[in-house]
């Protein structure tokens, strides 16, 4: 009996000696081949078991020193391992330098790298220019700012990172050139906008337009789908005529220059539509409206009625304007009562009786001009009395 166990026992140290390994080791995969694998009491002297050594060697770790280097910084197991290389960590150094950034496992680690920043260094920048949250750098990063330095300086120009996305769908995609837009009072993405979506997609060109005094996008480009410069529209902006089309509708009118046309705005008439008028009343030149104007006529149509009528110029109308007469129909009304001259209608205006219809009621009570201005400045109509007793007995009614 003692004789088999010392055979027994002879026959295992044998076995083990060269390269022989437990049956779980075995069943691991272990081959024996130390050379490559090493020994499995190698394996055992850095806690790694037989039933985990196979998934080791899966994850890529295929020395006991390596494994030993991956649980000194934490990843304990294979999955832990698996866990880092999934999200690009491949070295148990590059673990380390993540921790010196102060993340310390793969949840932190994988949103800055889903966010595009792929290194410890990176997220430092990042960190440094005080964006701490990998969720507001993925904001930079998606809207095509990679690079911390260049954020900074989009922020130093105290834009939000929530407008940097904004700023970017634009069309501009430098700190430059924001600050530039900015400079022009454009500080809106959405105006920014506008000015690119009509072909005008620099600020140089942009600023041209607006020292021109042409400040809104769909108006340069009327001028500028014309073929039209700057230069070309800075005179008409200068007298408020910033649109194209109005320009247009001035030469129609036969106005061929902004000279011309200010001339016109001076007397009130400022835009075409009003011109136009003034052209119907066969009044063609700035000068001849200005006649008209200056005795108290700025209504073209009203303008267009004394030309038409016995009193077609300035000086016929005038002395029938200064007696309150405003159009050639009160003239012909004043005349049918026998009141035929400027003189005879003024000396009724000018006590406060302005129609004939009033003159005509106030005559049934009295033919006295001096006793109907009493009345009148009493505060009487005609219509208040039925006889002319009646007016000369009512006392003054001082609440009128």
């Amino acid at each position: 009996m003692k004789t088999k166990l010392l055979l027994v026992l002879s026959l295992s140290f044998l076995l083990i000696g060269c390269g022989g390994a437990p049956t779980p080791w075995k069943n691991a995969g272990f081959d024996g081949k130390e050379e490559t694998q090493y020994g499995w009491q190698e394996w055992e002297k850095v806690n790694v078991k037989a039933k985990d050594y196979k998934n080791w060697r899966k994850v890529g770790v295929n020395s006991p020193q390596k494994a030993l280097e991956w649980m000194h910084v934490g990843a304990n197991t294979p999955r832990h391992v698996y866990a880092w290389k999934k999200i690009g960590v491949k070295t148990p150094l590059e673990v380390r330098h993540w921790a010196r950034a102060g993340l310390h496992d793969t949840q932190h680690v994988k949103p800055w790298k889903n966010a595009g920043v792929k290194t410890p260094k990176e997220v430092k920048e990042w960190m440094n220019i005080d964006v701490k949250d990998s969720s507001e750098a993925k904001v930079w990063t998606e809207a095509g700012i990679t690079k911390a330095e260049e954020a900074k300086r989009w922020k130093m120009l105290g834009l939000k990172t929530k407008d940097v996305d904004l700023w970017v769908k634009a069309g501009v995609t430098s700190h430059h050139e924001v600050h530039r837009w900015q400079k022009l009072k454009i500080k809106k993405p959405s105006l920014v906008k506008e000015w690119k979506n009509v072909g005008i997609v620099t600020p140089k060109e942009a600023e041209q337009w607006i020292n021109a005094g042409i400040p809104l996008a769909k108006v340069a480009v009327e001028w500028k789908k014309e073929g039209k410069r700057p230069k070309e529209a800075k005179p008409w902006a200068e007298i408020s005529q910033i649109r194209y089309p109005d320009v247009i509708l001035w030469n129609s009118y036969g106005v061929k220059s902004p000279k011309e046309a200010s001339q016109w705005i001076v007397l009130g008439v400022n835009s075409p539509s009003k011109l136009a008028k003034w052209k119907e009343a066969k009044i063609n030149r700035s000068s001849q409206a200005k006649q008209w104007i200056d005795i108290g006529v700025d209504d073209a149509d009203i303008a267009g009625e004394w030309k038409r009528s016995s009193y077609n110029t300035p000086e016929k109308a005038s002395p029938w304007l200064k007696a309150k007469v405003k159009t050639p129909t009160q003239v012909d009304g004043w005349k049918e009562i026998n009141i035929r001259t400027p003189k005879d209608v003024e000396s009724w205006t000018s006590i406060g009786v302005y129609t004939p219809a009033e003159v005509t009621a106030w005559l049934k009570f009295s033919s006295s001009k001096e006793k109907i201005a009493k009345w009148v400045e009493e505060g009487y109509v005609p219509q208040e009395a039925k006889s002319t007793s009646q007016i000369r007995q009512a006392p003054v009614n001082t609440t009128k």
